[in-house]
């Protein structure tokens, strides 16, 4: 039988850990004076450009024939790269727009954040293909998304079909909802 002071120390940690609040994990909502500092680019057509990171790092330890492997993983907005033409925003509602199709563009690198995440670390990793495997997926993973990045824009038409925008919006809603 489990002594009384054992019994209170779990029924603590067990309602500690029902009332722990759980982290949600968002992606970073734009904000033009945050996250565009760079300065535009007076030959583009654009009104304005968001420059989003992803990164992604690894250690890895054998000991005999047991491989680990450590992942660490970056994504966002580099606000040094991003930017905007300000006499393109006539008002707040064209501001609302271009914003909100700007953020479509951190929601797609989120779920290269997240989603490469959950595939590199949930790989059947070997000895001998883990440094091979790491990379190629890496490179799979972005390619996909980046190819999406420019799906995104074109059949938007860099947010002007707000139908189309609407869609998409509501293709993030439910992705993002997974986290």
């Amino acid at each position: 039988m489990m002594p009384l002071k054992n019994i209170a120390l779990v029924f603590i940690c067990v309602t500690a850990l029902a009332f722990t609040p759980h982290e949600r994990i968002a992606p970073e909502r734009l904000d033009w004076d945050t996250h565009f500092r760079a300065t535009p680019d007076p030959n583009s057509n654009y009104a304005a450009v968001t420059s989003t990171i992803w990164q992604y790092g690894y250690r890895s330890t054998i000991r005999g024939n047991n491989l680990q492997i450590d992942f660490n993983f970056l994504g966002g907005v580099d606000a040094n790269r991003s930017w905007v033409k300000r006499d393109k925003i006539r008002n707040r509602n064209v501001s609302k727009t271009l914003l909100n199709h700007e953020q479509g563009h951190v929601y797609i690198n989120f779920l290269l954040l997240k989603n490469g995440e959950q595939i590199l670390k949930n790989q059947g990793y070997t000895i001998q293909n883990y440094k091979r495997l790491v990379d190629k997926t890496a490179k799979d993973v972005s390619k996909f998304y980046n190819d999406m990045q420019e799906r995104y824009d074109k059949e938007t038409k860099h947010g002007s079909d707000l139908e189309v925008q609407q869609k998409w919006d509501a293709f993030f809603e439910q992705e993002l909802a997974k986290f």
